[in-house]
């Protein structure tokens, strides 16, 4: 008999990916993640030494998927923020489990926001945001994290369907935010 194939920690998360992105990591236990794989519940702890650090790492891949999305969606002709502000937004009710995820990003150390602000593409979405060309780089800052902010509380009222709104709702409730920052960082 062929030895079994051995449960890798990247299986492990792969399979934990999956079953959060259908049914949410509440729905994540050792037992339907064994059985996912097709193993005992041993290679997980063996992998993770509890099912919080799983979640963390989860955490971690749902938000690199969610910004991929984001900085790959940029759009001719449309304004930075617009377009990868209505990418979130599509993307959380697209994978509504996985924004859920990401959204009790309080339970992890990051500075999240300040963390993004430090990366080589931030600072070219710093730079091309309209109508900033006379504010200061910590003007931007601030116009961007309010945008940031913006979009992501739209997100979840969308995504928890406290409210309804159409594509185009939305994207003229975000350009009529972004030049109210804009023109409050003005002054």
């Amino acid at each position: 008999m062929p030895p079994k194939e051995k449960v890798s920690k990247v299986m492990v998360l792969n399979a934990a990916f999956e079953m959060t992105r259908e049914s949410g990591f509440a729905n994540v236990t050792a037992r339907k993640l064994a059985e996912r794989l097709g193993s005992s519940t041993q290679p997980i702890f063996r992998a993770y030494e509890n099912m919080e650090m799983l979640k963390e790492e989860l955490f971690y891949k749902s938000a690199e998927l969610f910004s991929d999305h984001m900085l790959g969606s940029r759009t001719k002709g449309k304004p930075v923020y617009l377009s990868m502000g209505m990418a979130y937004i599509e993307m959380a009710c697209k994978e509504k489990h996985l924004f859920k995820l990401i959204a009790d990003i309080d339970e992890y150390e990051t500075e999240d926001f300040h963390e993004f602000l430090q990366q080589g593409d931030c600072n070219e979405l710093l730079e091309n945001l309209p109508r900033t060309e006379k504010l200061s780089p910590e003007k931007k800052k601030e116009v961007f994290k309010m945008v940031w902010m913006f979009t992501h509380g739209v997100a979840t009222l969308v995504t928890s369907k406290r409210v309804s709104m159409e594509t185009e709702e939305i994207e003229d409730m975000l350009k009529r935010a972004y030049e109210g920052f804009v023109h409050s960082a003005e002054s």
